[in-house]
């Protein structure tokens, strides 16, 4: 009997040292290596629990708490890449069964992305311990009524003053004409009485009237303002050095431009950034946008909880091409409008608001409308149901634009196949890879994938059982034919 107490004591021990399936597969996933992790606060909120060089025991757990009732995005496991022959797989192991320990409902959502990322910038011991060790978890709290609120508050005042500063011109001419009495014109001030001579600055078809590094209070109704980087007005050599000097501290300028003049297209400077913005960590989407030329566009926008940062961009952008974008049909979702997630049938989930686009206003309106109606709930959303009902709604549209949520998995992939036209997806949120059913979606619709840096519609790559690497992260089709984190055999 003493012989058997024995054994059934040492059965949980036993068990005990056995990781969970799922702790085997993420070490089994592919290892992102990069040469220094950053840690990304853009939409999200982060936790990050450090661990000392080399060892599985936490430093700090303060703020776990803020997992209780919150979707866990993404847990990255942050080590260095010293020694650099050692897969460090038992030391990683126990690292996730401290994480476990920890926080038990850690693996409960579905939707959790699980990354290994291995920096190369440590060399050595001495080097690796100044380098992040631990974990990364990547979280949003459940939407309540005041941070929805706080969200909807922030469009409604950005798409106020845009609005204010918007301008429907119609190209023509400039003209040395005096301007009405009280009406001040800067010209002169900067060119003086040889401006017809004097070299000109244009930003989309306007000539640059004044550059100061404040914003200016009182202008011309047939004037605008942009807002440009110190540097790039320096790179374009648009600063005299009387300017140079004065402005050598600041990191925005802002143009005066004057109505715009038809030249040929060859000749036509890039645009820049509408001032009077708010500030803006991430401007991801708003480059992006600025580097398409639409034709008889669809633009669908993710407005669920979160996105009011992206929103803003895209309002940005709307006002900035007021009177140069194509696009035809505007239409907004919110997976669901509060709809419990229970309730939600795939195809039929609805939140979504679509009417033809005119102008800024009425586009600001809609997303409000589509905000004020839901806030999204849980993290997954109805994106391919958006697609398909917005392309019905517009079948003469040429093109589709998606402003997704990087971060929210798509309820209803398993609709990807009755979307029809190629969908172009701009990605909002994150640094690492990108969702996998955001890669399924460009796939499978013959569409295209939009970073900062790169534009991805070349997906050869994945045909018989080939892998794409997207952002420092390998993905492959799975046996379902979905597109997956490639898992390397290799287990290193």
């Amino acid at each position: 009997m003493r012989n058997l107490i024995a054994i059934f004591l040492l059965i949980p021990v036993c068990l005990e040292a056995q990781p969970p399936k799922w702790i085997n597969n993420i070490l089994s996933s592919e290892v992102i290596k990069i040469p220094v992790y950053q840690i990304d606060t853009v939409s999200t909120s982060v936790l990050y629990l450090p661990m000392p060089f080399a060892k599985s025991d936490f430093v700090d757990t303060a703020g776990v708490f803020y997992l209780q009732h919150a979707d866990i995005l993404s847990v990255d496991l942050v080590f260095t890449d010293y020694p650099a022959a050692n897969t460090l797989t038992s030391l990683n192991g126990a690292r996730f069964k401290s994480l476990l320990q920890l926080i038990p409902f850690i693996h409960d959502q579905s939707f959790t992305q699980w990354r290994m990322i291995r920096q190369t910038n440590g060399k050595d011991a001495i080097t690796s311990e100044q380098l992040m060790h631990g974990f990364v978890i990547h979280y949003r709290s459940f939407p309540t009524l005041a941070s929805v609120q706080k969200e909807l508050t922030l469009v409604k005042q950005t798409a106020t003053a845009l609005r204010q500063l918007s301008y429907h011109p119609v190209l023509q001419t400039a003209s040395n004409a005096p301007e009405p009495a009280k009406k001040i014109r800067y010209w002169d001030v900067i060119y003086g009485s040889s401006a017809s001579t004097a070299s000109v600055f244009y930003i989309k078809n306007r000539p640059v009237l004044q550059i100061a590094d404040t914003v200016f209070t009182s202008i011309v109704p047939s004037d605008s303002i942009v807002q440009m980087p110190f540097e790039a007005a320096m790179q374009k050599r648009m600063l005299t050095r009387q300017q140079q000097q004065k402005f050598q501290k600041a990191t925005q300028l802002y143009c005066l431009l004057g109505p715009p003049r038809e030249w040929p297209d060859d000749q036509l400077h890039q645009s820049v950034v509408i001032a009077k913005s708010l500030p803006l960590p991430d401007t991801t989407l708003l480059h992006n946008l600025r580097q398409q030329s639409f034709k008889q566009a669809l633009l669908v926008v993710d407005v669920t909880a979160s996105m009011s940062l992206y929103t803003i961009q895209l309002l940005h952008w709307l006002q900035q091409t007021d009177t140069m974008h194509s696009i035809k049909q505007f239409s907004c979702f919110n997976d669901g409008d509060d709809m419990p997630t229970a309730r939600k049938v795939m195809g039929h989930t609805g939140g979504i608001y679509m009417q033809p686009y005119s102008n800024i206003k009425n586009a600001a309106a809609l997303m409000e409308t589509a905000m004020q109606k839901g806030s999204g709930g849980d993290t997954p959303e109805n994106v391919c149901e958006a697609l398909i009902q917005s392309i019905a709604r517009c079948a003469d549209c040429k093109e589709v634009i998606l402003i997704a949520d990087n971060w929210a998995p798509v309820r209803d992939i398993e609709l990807v196949q009755e979307i029809k036209k190629p969908v172009n997806i701009m990605i909002c949120g994150g640094t690492i890879g990108v969702h996998p059913d955001y890669v399924t979606i460009a796939y499978k619709t013959g569409g295209s994938l939009h970073f900062t840096d790169k534009t991805i519609s070349d997906f050869s790559a994945l045909q018989n059982g080939g892998e794409l690497l997207i952002r420092s992260l390998p993905f492959r089709i799975d046996k379902n034919g979905r597109i997956m984190v490639s898992i390397n055999s290799r287990h290193e």
